[in-house]
C-alpha cells in the first residue's frame, strides 16, 4: 500500500472522530427532567367504588412503576418530600359486544376505572400536581364467569393507571 494512502486514511479517521465525538458531549445518566422533590409518599389509595381492593392493586401498580422509573425514592409519609393522594371515584363497565345467541348478556366489555390524584409538598404545603382524573382502562372478553374476566383485566387497568400517573408526577413540561 503506498503512504500517502496510508496518510490519506489516518486523516479521515481524525476527521470522521473529530466530527462525531461532540454529539455524545451533552450525554449524561440519570432523569431528563429536574424535578424540585426527590422522593414521594404513596399512601393507600382511598376507593370511593363498590368493587373490593381496587385500591390495593392500583397503589402497588403505582409504586412499582415509580420504582422502575427511578427518579423519585418511595418514602413513607414522614420522610417524603412529596406525598400524593388519590381517590378512586368510578368503575365503569361498557359492552363492546353481546352474545350471538343473547344480545343483552356481553361477550366482551371495556373496565374503566377513574381515580383523583393530587401531591402536595409535605412541608410547605405546596401543590405539586393539581387534583387530576386519571383513567385506566382495558378490554375483556367473557367466557363462562364475567367476574373471573373483570379479575383478569385488573392488573392491566392498574398498570395503565399507574403509567399515566407516574408520567403526570415525572413529565414536569
Amino acid at each position: 500500500m503506498k503512504p500517502a494512502l496510508i496518510r490519506y486514511r489516518g486523516w479521515f479517521a481524525c476527521l470522521l472522530c473529530a466530527l462525531l465525538l461532540p454529539g455524545c458531549a451533552g450525554y449524561k445518566l440519570g432523569p431528563v427532567t429536574k424535578l424540585d422533590y426527590q422522593s414521594i409518599a404513596v399512601p393507600m389509595f382511598k376507593n370511593r367504588t363498590y368493587q373490593p381492593q381496587l385500591e390495593a392493586q392500583i397503589t402497588n401498580a403505582l409504586i412499582k412503576r415509580l420504582q422502575t422509573d427511578g427518579s423519585l425514592a418511595i418514602r413513607s409519609t414522614d420522610d417524603a418530600d412529596t406525598v400524593l393522594t388519590c381517590e378512586i371515584i368510578s368503575y365503569r363497565r361498557m359492552m363492546l359486544r353481546g352474545r350471538r345467541i343473547d344480545t343483552t348478556v356481553p361477550a366482551e366489555f371495556r373496565l374503566t376505572i377513574e381515580a383523583r390524584v393530587e401531591a402536595h409538598d409535605r412541608i410547605t404545603g405546596k401543590v405539586i400536581l393539581p387534583p387530576t382524573v386519571v383513567s385506566g382502562q382495558a378490554e375483556t372478553l367473557v367466557g363462562s364467569d364475567q367476574q373471573s374476566a373483570e379479575r383478569q383485566a385488573l392488573p392491566l387497568i392498574a398498570e395503565d393507571m399507574a403509567r399515566r400517573t407516574a408520567s403526570l408526577l415525572l413529565e414536569r413540561w
